[in-house]
């Protein structure tokens, strides 16, 4: 078995559509229904794998080989030997007073992530989890933070600078340092977005998060038109979507004892590459840059 994580870093809107309404919006997108944190269900997240692999050119042999065989009346399904996780949320841009947005993440959401590096067998990597309460949350040894609390979206919140000197321990710019690095990387087209996360990476306390969660997601209204009269036929109606920034993570498992082929292959499709997931693709959504790190995790 090798493990792989996959990080999802969206180029554009992005809109993993759920099952059914929700309330007055039409079409929202994923949630996990215990914590509210948005995610794309792994089944949806194999679906655009498999279809950027048939972009790729990969032959249908090969794509039956990793992500099993297509449905047909014909011939009994089999599985491949990708399995994927659900993609869960790791940080989610926030408008701010200070530097127009930050990325604001949470305990919840870094500890799942340790969690991922774990099963990759890379826990050993990970910084320490910095410690917030529900209504506070921490920042790195920079600019954000002081004695007045700072505007998140809809909220204000005081954010906690690690003590001590420079030699201490300031976890949450060693986790900056990681998500820029590993999430986003040094490609001349991404570096100065991963330099500013490397600086503008929020832990916010449980309690603002849930506001954020549900109140810096974008919401779209449209209407269909008639194609000669110009008048609406349909609508209108309402979409959700995570903004652009927004970075999730997965676990990719591939089964059994993989060719080295087979691994270059999925290497050469899912790092730093640009991939469609979600919907609305002729509404220029779901764009996303995906970087892949290897674990030591095999067999």
């Amino acid at each position: 078995m090798t493990a792989f994580l996959l990080y999802l870093y969206a180029e554009s809107p992005l809109h993993p559509g759920a099952a059914a309404s929700d309330g007055a919006l039409d079409l929202p997108i994923q949630r996990e229904k215990s914590t509210n944190y948005p995610l794309i269900w792994g089944q949806s997240l194999k679906g655009a794998l498999r279809q950027a692999a048939r972009d790729a050119g990969w032959s249908t042999s090969q794509q039956k080989e990793v992500f099993g065989s297509e449905v047909s009346d014909e011939e009994e399904s089999t599985p491949g030997k990708l399995a994927v996780g659900d993609a869960q949320l790791v940080a989610l841009p926030v408008p701010t007073l200070r530097r127009s947005f930050a990325w604001a993440t949470s305990q919840l959401a870094l500890s799942r992530l340790a969690r991922k590096y774990t099963i990759i067998g890379r826990g050993d990597t990970v910084p320490t989890i910095p410690n917030t309460d529900g209504k506070e949350g921490a920042c790195g040894r920079g600019e954000w933070g002081g004695a007045s609390p700072e505007v998140l979206g809809p909220c204000l919140v005081k954010l906690q600078r690690p003590g001590g000197g420079d030699n201490t321990p300031d976890p949450v710019t060693d986790w900056a340092k990681l998500l820029a690095s590993d999430a986003v990387g040094d490609a001349d087209h991404l570096s100065a977005f991963a330099s500013k996360l490397a600086k503008d990476l929020l832990v916010v306390g449980s309690e603002p998060m849930s506001v954020l969660l549900r109140e810096c997601t974008e919401f779209s209204v449209r209407v269909q038109l008639h194609p000669e009269r110009k008048q609406v036929v349909e609508g209108p109606f309402t979409s959700e979507y995570l903004p652009a920034e927004t970075i999730l993570a997965a676990v990719l498992t591939l089964r059994g004892t993989p060719s080295p082929e087979t691994v270059q292959r999925l290497r050469g499709l899912l790092h730093g590459s640009l991939l469609q997931v979600g919907g609305d693709e002729t509404l220029g959504k779901g764009l996303v840059w995906t970087r892949i790190v290897e674990g030591n995790r095999n067999g």
